[in-house]
């Protein structure tokens, strides 16, 4: 008899017994239990990989600082592409540059008009200018080197260059530098795309209160020396500042800072008109206005052939 209220007892400590969650939900295979738990850890390394395949795809393509060479194509197709930019192969503009006192009084004030054409991934380049005595003097290159006529005589192009301030102040500054510069701004951010080009990405800063993109742009030896920071706007990728640091002859470092405005399009592109830069007070001390632009009009006869009147080159 006791044995019997043993026995029940002890079959109602069995049935009490709670079986724990982890045994239930364990596959178990008593013929070959490694092989399914081999099984289970190959699915769980797969599922592993796979988010942190998905993972680093969110992050390169949605969280990652872009490189410099990415903002470079960002900001070409912001300003119109480079197939636009590859289809005008010639052309013209006006570029009028003015200088201020830091009261606002108008110092100088010139207005060239810059013929080019792009030839073989250079560029070739003569320039208008009105003279203050109201002549107009002509200045190019070609493979006997500089030119210049004024009014139809032949002056030395180095000479007027400096006279009336189309070429910078160092000593071996050419005659062309004025124009030279002129079509470089006006060929950005394309002509960041070239060889020998060294762009890098140069965080957020603010901007008029505003974020902007930096890039920062040298060369590679054989190219260049000069460096040069630009800031664009996230919401359009268009240039809003332009600062050029550049050395003096005496080594010095010279940084110039402008800021452009009014885009508008031009021949497919979208241009800035305005470049400004300003004294410490807020008021314009200099600038350049970009003006009738002409992509489809014949290039002068000059152009291409040295007038016969010049007896040699300078």
């Amino acid at each position: 008899m006791a044995n019997d209220v043993r026995s029940k007892n002890s079959t109602k400590k069995q049935e009490e017994v709670k079986t724990p969650l982890s045994f239930l939900l364990e596959v178990k295979d008593l013929t070959n239990p490694i092989t399914i738990k081999r099984l289970q850890l190959l699915k769980a390394a797969t599922l592993t990989l796979a988010v942190l395949i998905a993972g680093y795809f969110t992050w390169d393509k949605f969280l990652k600082a872009p490189t410099g060479e990415q903002l470079v194509s960002q900001w070409v197709g912001a300003a119109g592409g480079m197939e636009a930019w590859n289809s005008i192969s010639h052309g013209q503009y006006n570029k009028t540059h003015r200088l201020f006192s830091d009261t606002g009084e108008l110092l100088k004030e010139r207005t060239e008009t810059v013929y080019f054409e792009k030839i073989n991934g250079t560029v070739k380049l003569m320039a208008d200018v009105e003279t203050p005595e109201g002549e107009t003097l002509r200045i190019a290159k070609d493979k006997m080197g500089y030119w210049a006529l004024q009014d139809d005589e032949e002056v030395d192009p180095g000479e007027k260059a400096r006279e009336l301030g189309m070429s910078c102040e160092n000593h071996w500054c050419e005659p062309d530098c004025s124009m030279n510069m002129a079509f470089y701004r006006f060929s950005m951010p394309f002509k960041l795309s070239d060889d020998g080009v060294i762009a890098e990405n140069g965080g957020e800063k603010l901007l008029d209160g505003q974020k902007a993109q930096v890039l920062n742009v040298s060369y590679k030896p054989e190219v260049g020396r000069d460096k040069w920071v630009f800031y664009a706007h996230p919401k359009d990728n268009l240039i809003r500042k332009m600062e050029y640091h550049q050395n003096n002859q005496h080594g010095d470092v010279l940084p110039v800072e402008f800021l452009w405005s009014d885009y508008a399009l031009e021949g497919g592109i979208n241009v800035s008109h305005r470049w400004t830069r300003y004294w410490s007070n807020g008021k314009v001390l200099e600038e350049y206005v970009y003006s009738d632009f002409d992509f489809e009009s014949t290039l002068p006869a000059q152009f291409h052939d040295r007038p016969k009147q010049l007896a040699s080159a300078f």
